[in-house]
């Protein structure tokens, strides 16, 4: 996506009924991600790209609506995998290959980084004649265990609780994100959660 004035190098992240949409800083424009129902996306892709510009500003709102040309647009499916394990003889899996998670929040990238870090946090500190041994490769998985299941509860459940609709879900829900919002120490300890997960 192209916008009328330079982004600045700032991403937008919003929560709808039908899913995230997600504007990230590529270079002088912005990639798009847009969560649809496989029936909605099969449309969107038949969309002039004016009526995709006009329907995207429309579903995104007044932070960033000076949409100009679109380019390379496609689909692909969405679905939650988690490698059982992810570790076997002398093989690790970490990242997209160990869990593919809803592209929210950035969380499949972060829970990556920290796999690679624990694997090489494990790495260092095993002796030579250890290393891909069962012993080492079943202390790695246990670390990355709490991690990896609350990344994948946390982006499901995030998906699911903005899928909600009606003013019953509405109101908590502002309220909570107003609420973080508002009190530095939570947003702290919210943004170290999303950094560095749980351990």
């Amino acid at each position: 996506m192209t916008t009328a004035s330079p982004h600045g190098g700032v991403a937008y992240e919003r929560f709808t009924t039908s899913g995230p949409v997600a504007l990230l800083p590529e270079g002088d424009r912005y990639g798009l991600v847009w969560t649809m129902t496989p029936q909605a996306a099969a449309s969107a892709m038949q969309w002039s790209d004016e009526q995709f510009l006009a329907e995207l500003a429309c579903h995104f709102g007044a932070r960033r609506n000076d949409f100009t040309s679109v380019r390379e647009r496609r689909t692909f499916p969405l679905s939650l995998e988690l490698a059982q394990p992810a570790v076997a003889a002398r093989a690790v899996l970490i990242g997209n290959a160990a869990q593919s998670l809803h592209p929210i929040a950035g969380q499949g990238f972060n829970l990556g980084l920290r796999d690679a870090f624990e694997l090489a946090q494990e790495i260092g500190a095993a002796p030579a004649e250890s290393l891909g041994s069962h012993a080492m490769l079943a202390r790695y998985a246990a670390r990355r265990r709490m991690d990896r299941y609350a990344g994948v509860a946390f982006t499901h459940g995030l998906t699911h609780l903005f899928a909600l609709d009606g003013a019953i879900f509405a109101w908590p829900r502002g309220l909570a994100l107003a609420a973080l919002d508002a009190l530095p120490f939570a947003k702290r300890a919210f943004t170290r959660a999303m950094l560095f997960g749980v351990s």
